[in-house]
């Protein structure tokens, strides 16, 4: 199946820059909520492809827009069709077992069985067996592979889509391809009949697995000492004490600012107050914040590319300027205060990670597919390994 085909009534040219202006603003708005302006070096996302809002393709269960912000409808998606699967459909079939190194001591006692509608690339009928594992001691079951990333089927009917096909799918119409036409070019190339409502039920679960994500991806984005520390406390979690290093410098700016507010408290507390204290904190704060970035420099180099910690140098010395800022600026909070349930639009979501992985040049595609299969694990990862890279 070749996902490059893009029927002619696909939205034009006009229409999709219309809707990159429209997220270009609801990242702005939500830069805004955060911080009070849209912070410098925050997340651009003026060339993601749709924002999100999936304008009315004919099925009447398109979201729309309220105030300037994105929105769902609170009712569940009505799905006027059940998906029919053609007898005919390629069959395959797949083991999940655990690695070699994390099944030692272990034996196979069972297979978890299921099956699903999948799309590697082509649509298969796909057989699932999960290994589970008992200790070789005799103390009962003890582990399970890997759970493969299955949603179930938005028409009510007993089948199971796998994570492969509700990220093709999500991966057409995050292009601007309708669920018309999406349906229409399933049906053509494979005989498999799924409706236009139950196609949009499949990437709303898509988008309401990656929202949490991409919420933290976004807050992230922004240039803030306290992301900044966060980065580096991951990174010494993981076993890297340089990271040590640098937490020291970060917690040494927050005991400037801290005092800064105590002495401009015993004057009286007003903003002034506030303002002269934090100015003469800051002669130290800029020598602090100098050393910082000079670590960054030479310690980078000898740090391996892909770790945590050369990662959180990367980011740090992408977004020195914003991070600086504070320092010139007395009204600016070295740790900008943030809401405590940032919640970013399910749909923009998407559009915003498809960005995301075109900056980085890889597959959001095959992104996507990997990264609902590990959501959908009973422990998933940090949400910072899963960032496109």
């Amino acid at each position: 199946m070749s996902s490059a085909r893009r029927p002619q009534s696909d939205p034009d040219l006009e229409s999709v820059l219309r809707e990159n202006a429209a997220l270009k603003r609801d990242m702005e708005w939500l830069s805004r909520q955060l911080y009070g302006r849209v912070m410098p070096g925050s997340f651009a996302a003026s060339n993601v492809p749709g924002d999100g809002s999936f304008p009315d393709d004919g099925s009447g269960d398109a979201p729309g827009s309220m105030n300037g912000t994105l929105h769902e409808p609170a009712a569940p998606y009505h799905v006027s069709a059940p998906t029919t699967v053609p007898p005919d459909l390629p069959a395959e079939e797949v083991t999940i077992e655990l690695p070699p190194d994390q099944s030692k001591g272990l034996s196979v006692v069972a297979y978890e069985p299921a099956e699903a509608i999948a799309a590697r690339p082509a649509v298969t009928r796909r057989t699932i067996r999960r290994a589970l594992y008992a200790s070789n001691d005799g103390s009962g079951m003890a582990k399970a592979a890997p759970a493969p990333g299955l949603f179930p089927d938005p028409s009510g009917g007993p089948g199971m889509f796998d994570a492969s096909f509700v990220a093709y799918v999500a991966f057409l119409r995050v292009e601007g391809m309708k669920f018309r036409t999406i349906s229409e070019l399933l049906k053509m190339e494979s005989g498999l009949a799924v409706s236009e409502s139950a196609l949009c039920g499949l990437v709303q679960a898509a988008a309401e697995t990656i929202t949490p994500l991409c919420t933290d991806m976004i807050v992230r984005a922004i240039p803030d000492w306290r992301n900044l520390r966060r980065m580096f406390e991951g990174a010494k979690a993981g076993g890297d004490w340089f990271a040590e290093e640098f937490l020291r410098k970060i917690h040494a700016l927050e005991e400037l600012e801290k005092h800064a507010r105590f002495r401009a408290d015993r004057f009286g507390g007003s903003p002034e107050d506030l303002y002269r204290e934090r100015r003469a904190a800051r002669t130290e704060s800029s020598r602090i914040v100098a050393s910082f970035f000079e670590q960054c420099r030479e310690t980078l180099p000898v740090q391996n590319p892909q770790s945590p910690l050369a990662e959180t140098i990367r980011y740090a010395l992408e977004h020195e300027g914003a991070l600086a800022e504070f320092l010139h600026d007395p009204r600016i909070e070295l740790f900008c205060p943030t809401p405590e349930t940032p919640v970013a639009d399910p749909f923009a979501a998407l559009a915003v990670c498809a960005e995301e992985c075109r900056t980085h040049g890889i597959s959001f595609r095959a992104w996507l597919e990997d990264t609902l299969v590990r959501l959908k694990q009973p422990n998933p990862p940090p949400f910072e390994s899963l960032f496109p890279r």
